[in-house]
């Protein structure tokens, strides 16, 4: 019997991720990943759908149904345990402690609340790595480190490997080559038999190996406690900054709006967050020794199915990925976040100034740049001086 590993970077994935970053036109200082680099699902029920399995569906900005109807239409799986994918930025995302909550990027899936409720989710969770291209040769070569999060305790411990045969007959599993215009399908390593291996780190069984995430702290909790991984959060509808799935700021564009990170560590979606799975840079360590990294930036990101679990209704758990985005920091007065203090500000300074009692305890960090006199409130005083900030 021969053994073929699938090993975490190949010249076929290489070959891909080349061929795909010549596909996809860049422009410069996006604030969403740009270039697919690999892609290489597990096994799963959805490797087969064409709706489902093209990554290049995880470049560019999200899209959105709210946060119990997920939209699916832009959507790339990662397959069982094990599967990824490698993205691009066109420039280097930065560590910035000033950002919203000191975070620093944001991925997109499809996960949503069930009835409603923040600490029942359906969630798919895959674990994040970065890497800083050290080298500046453009290509993902430099080493990787890890975003803990709430659960990888012991990365050398919960380093897991997944075997596979080579049914080709099993439509769970990824497709040969279907035309010369998607050669990163043929993934599996070619002249193969036998089993192949995928590995990943694995999230704890007790709490991820369920149909629905229930958050660890207790049905009525407020405090998040699974956060740091890929596919759990909802995604907003754009122009939602209260999460009600009623739009309040129907211009806002995309690159306004899903560069606003919700707080990772408190239940529920922060007031102007656009929604999806936010992480700081300076989170991450070396998964050989669980040091901190000590990054500045990343340039390139990960994303790993992390759960290893088949439900009896649904299939397997499997990360689906919609985008990832570099936090963009606000402007005093810039309520909407697109570089300016314009008009466009108002709906944002209204809507601050209308929440519970105009506290920024209640309302969120996108109102903090509205907050121009510094006294943890919005109101008549900030709009004054919003409108001198305005003729200037």
């Amino acid at each position: 019997m021969t053994y073929c590993f699938h090993k975490r970077v190949s010249l076929l994935a290489i070959a891909v991720g080349v061929w795909l970053a010549g596909a996809v036109p860049t422009s410069a200082q996006l604030p969403f990943a740009t270039t697919v680099i690999e892609y290489a699902p597990a096994p799963g029920q959805l490797v087969n759908d064409s709706l489902f399995n093209n990554p290049i569906k995880a470049i560019g900005r999200p899209y959105a149904g709210g946060f119990e109807n997920p939209d699916n239409s832009s959507l790339a799986t990662l397959g069982g345990f094990g599967g990824y994918v490698v993205l691009g930025f066109d420039h280097t995302v930065r560590d910035d402690p000033a950002n919203p909550f000191g975070i620093d990027a944001i991925v997109y899936g499809n996960a949503f609340w069930v009835s409603g409720n923040p600490n029942r989710k359906w969630a798919e969770c895959g674990f994040i790595e970065i890497s800083r291209d050290l080298n500046s040769n453009g290509l993902a070569d430099d080493p990787w480190y890890l975003i803990p999060g709430s659960h990888v305790t012991d990365p050398v411990g919960q380093w897991e490997t997944q075997t596979w045969d080579d049914n080709i007959e099993d439509l769970t599993y990824p497709p040969h080559p279907v035309s010369p215009q998607f050669p990163y399908q043929n993934w599996i390593p070619p002249g193969c038999g036998g089993v192949w291996d995928t590995q990943g780190y694995r999230l704890p069984s007790e709490v991820f190996d369920v149909s629905i995430l229930q958050n660890p702290n207790g049905a009525g909790a407020t405090e998040e406690g699974v956060f740091g991984y890929a596919d759990c959060s909802p995604t907003l509808i754009l122009g939602d900054l209260d999460a009600d799935n009623i739009v309040d700021d129907p211009e806002m564009t995309p690159e306004e709006f899903y560069t606003v990170p919700d707080d990772p560590l408190e239940v529920g979606m922060s007031p102007g967050a656009g929604g999806g799975d936010a992480f700081d840079i300076a989170w991450a360590i070396d998964p050989t020794t669980g040091q901190a990294a000590n990054l500045n930036g990343f340039n390139f990101i990960r994303i790993t199915n992390g759960v290893n679990f088949v439900t009896e209704l649904f299939g397997e758990i499997s990360t689906e990925i919609d985008a990832v985005a570099d936090v963009v920091p606000g402007l005093m007065g810039d309520g909407n976040w697109d570089g300016v203090v314009d008009l466009r500000d108002l709906a944002v300074l209204e809507f601050c100034m209308t929440g519970p009692n105009g506290d920024l305890e209640s309302i969120g960090y996108r109102c903090r740049v509205m907050d121009f006199d510094g006294d943890d409130d919005v109101d008549l005083r900030d709009f004054a001086k919003w409108q001198t900030a305005f003729t200037e």
